[in-house]
């Protein structure tokens, strides 16, 4: 297991071949010359890549004064595994050494934040939206599992959050979207997946296998 000291130095080439690889565009996560490791996890080989989140934030998430001077301090970096899409079924996590800031005014502490993770979460968007496609498809959860190397509750865990949510009509959509679109898996139908949600809540309204309209 590498630590901090061993990945605090950026190396460019492998920062931009590492992100296309895990279909990651956050500036604030980068990757050094020792990013890609194999390392026997839970008695698996396992795909590890290490990264390290860091930036200057804007304001205090606790008590919202804003960083000024040096109110906010860089404190430390804790490390957290983030499961990731198996490649060729072997698993893979993303060890991401996340920055954490010292708030002199509140005297709190928190996290760098990023869109590739929920918070307090340790499984990627992408994987969570690669369960979603494949629970629209006449596939049981135990295989989805299997598929990704997860367990049966946590497939259980994205129908709930993916699909059990209210049925939006037209009148009832936010008045602001966010639409996306991301590189689905091989068995969708399309190359890329489509994806919509509420601007104000960040809540997910629905994921289409095909972002191309054939009616």
């Amino acid at each position: 297991m590498l630590h901090y000291k061993d990945i605090k130095n950026k190396d460019n080439n492998l920062d931009l071949a590492v992100k296309n690889l895990l279909n990651m565009k956050d500036p604030h996560i980068f990757f050094s010359a020792q990013a890609v490791q194999k390392e026997n996890l839970h008695h698996r080989m396992t795909n590890v890549f290490y990264g390290v989140l860091t930036y200057t934030p804007k304001a205090c998430e606790c008590c919202g004064v804003i960083n000024e001077g040096n109110t906010l301090i860089k404190h430390s970096l804790k490390p957290s595994d983030i499961q990731l899409l198996p490649y060729q079924e072997v698993p893979s996590i993303l060890r991401l050494f996340k920055q954490r800031f010292y708030c002199k005014a509140c005297h709190h502490t928190f996290s760098a934040k990023t869109y590739y993770i929920a918070k307090d979460c340790y499984i990627s968007q992408a994987l969570k939206f690669a369960i979603a496609v494949d629970l629209k498809k006449k596939i049981s959860m135990k295989d989805i599992a299997l598929r990704y190397l997860v367990s049966v509750k946590t497939v259980e865990r994205v129908l709930d959050t993916f699909y059990k949510g209210p049925q939006f009509r037209p009148n009832d959509l936010p008045k602001h979207l966010l639409i996306d679109e991301f590189k689905g898996t091989k068995d969708c139908e399309g190359a890329m997946c489509f994806i919509f949600s509420d601007a104000q809540t960040g809540k997910i309204i629905d994921i289409l296998e095909d972002r191309r309209n054939f009616k």
